[in-house]
């Protein structure tokens, strides 16, 4: 107990070099908690499967995607469309389906702090909507990106308050009759249309977005592409109506892409020697005040064979790049070179040490340490800022063995808004604190949390208080 009332006391980042805090993450029909010892903290039960990753909110609840029935064909990746958000007690306070034979959402899904949250889906597009658009070797199935805000809404309720839509900023130069005609390198704010041969005609799974992360002191949102072999960041401050334009929203861009990075080859401004990205996953900002602020953080699998055929070789990496980021909430690029930067201001891996071919993900922690989980192998690990690793899990090793991970999170303590009482932390006020409470005053600590009355003393007065809101439940 005495290990553990010193990570509480201090409530800061020391635990050896690693962040003191509680990691989530999600997998089959459970969602876990767990301390740097490795002890479970919570664990939470769900009916259908998980998908994606699961996301603490600082009200102490959590929100999953849950995997649903669908008629999108052969797709592969993680399907969900039912969104949870479930209290510490397991309650579940917010659960909708939102989903059509028209769209679906996949993959990941990203809470906001205003409380909605930003869901990437297939949408499926016709034949005679393709060749509209200047798709060439259509083979039925087709699903570009669209992206909403939901608003929850009581307890099985939404609205959509935001939408955007890929299919509104495409580009082809084969048919000079169609009003989306012209030159590919002049134009890398909207996509070509025929990147990716798709080849079953089951499965429309046209660029495979496997990730969405929000800023909101910029307001944008940031995409990766699976398939495409590319990251890409849209402006949200626009209207629904004007994120269908090319003008609008705090870029003056409408919903066309203020960025893109990672294989120029897409918009003609390099060849296969430019491309840095295969197959990445897990793209987000680093967050402000945090070591390398503003900047990007990417996992990229990197398989030997990008075609899926053996999923057992590659050797995957973690980027952090400095996207060129001017004024007025755009980014730097000349009318003939690709995208700043050339490469990344930092690579962590690329050497076999660790590999996933699927999934995965990368964030950074208030410490500087840079926390990332490689889904294949289940193992979630923390290295400092001289690239040791200062803690590490194993899922196989813990008995957690039904599934893989999309991506783990790290969170500090005093991410949550804190309960009275709660001094160990675990979102509930019981004899355990009791005990605590009772170590720190008889030790002579002094520890801010443990002052209940707010007297500037942690003393008897404060045990009569605890006992009070034990015995009241509170």
């Amino acid at each position: 107990m005495y290990k553990t009332l010193l990570i509480i006391i201090s409530n800061v980042i020391i635990y050896g070099s690693s962040l003191t805090g509680l990691t989530l993450f999600s997998i089959g029909t459970e969602s876990y908690f767990i301390n740097n010892d490795f002890d479970q903290i919570y664990k939470w039960n769900h009916n259908q499967n998980t998908i994606g990753t699961s996301y603490l909110i600082p009200d102490r609840s959590i929100i999953v995607q849950l995997r649903c029935e669908h008629n999108f064909g052969f797709s592969h990746g993680p399907i969900g469309g039912r969104f949870q958000k479930i209290n510490f007690d397991e309650e579940v306070i917010w659960d909708i389906s939102y989903f059509t034979d028209e769209y679906h959402p996949h993959h990941d899904f990203e809470p906001m702090p205003n409380g909605n949250i930003l869901i990437i889906l297939w949408e499926k597009k016709t034949p005679v909507e393709q060749e509209e658009a200047g798709r060439v070797n259509i083979n039925n199935e087709f699903w570009p990106l669209k992206i909403v805000e939901l608003m929850p809404i009581g307890y099985d309720s939404s609205t959509v308050v935001w939408e955007w839509h890929l299919w509104d900023h495409l580009i082809q130069d084969v048919y000079p009759n169609l009003d989306n005609y012209g030159d590919i390198s002049s134009n890398p704010q909207l996509l070509d249309i025929n990147l990716v041969e798709i080849t079953n005609p089951n499965n429309g799974d046209w660029l495979h977005t496997n990730a969405i992360a929000y800023n909101a002191q910029l307001d944008q949102i940031v995409l990766s592409s699976r398939f495409l072999d590319e990251i890409f960041i849209i402006d949200h401050s626009t209207t629904t109506l004007e994120a269908s334009t090319h003008s609008g929203g705090n870029s003056g861009q409408g919903g066309d892409f203020l960025y893109r990075w990672g294989n120029p080859q897409n918009y003609d401004r390099g060849g296969e020697e430019d491309k840095v990205l295969n197959d990445q996953h897990g793209v987000n900002w680093i967050d402000d005040s945090y070591v390398g602020e503003g900047n990007l953080l990417i996992f990229n699998n990197n398989p030997s064979d990008p075609t899926g055929q053996d999923h057992s070789l590659g050797n995957s990496s973690i980027l952090e790049i400095v996207p060129p980021l001017i004024t007025d909430y755009n980014y730097e690029i000349d009318e003939t070179n690709p995208y700043l930067p050339e490469g990344p201001i930092w690579n962590y891996g690329g050497d076999s040490s660790f590999y996933s071919h699927f999934q995965s993900g990368s964030y950074r922690l208030k410490n500087g340490n840079t926390f990332t989980t490689v889904s294949q192998e289940k193992y979630i690990f923390e290295i400092n800022t001289e690239n040791e690793i200062v803690w590490e899990y194993f899922l196989d090793s813990n008995e957690i063995t039904n599934g893989n991970i999309a991506r783990a999170q790290k969170y500090n303590y005093d991410y949550f808004d804190k309960i009275n009482g709660d001094i160990d932390s675990n979102f509930k006020v019981n004899i355990i604190d009791l005990i605590q409470l009772q170590d720190i005053i008889e030790n002579n600590h002094y520890y801010s949390e443990a002052d209940l009355n707010n007297d500037d003393f942690v003393d008897l007065l404060d045990i009569d208080f605890i006992i009070n809101l034990i015995i009241n439940g509170s």
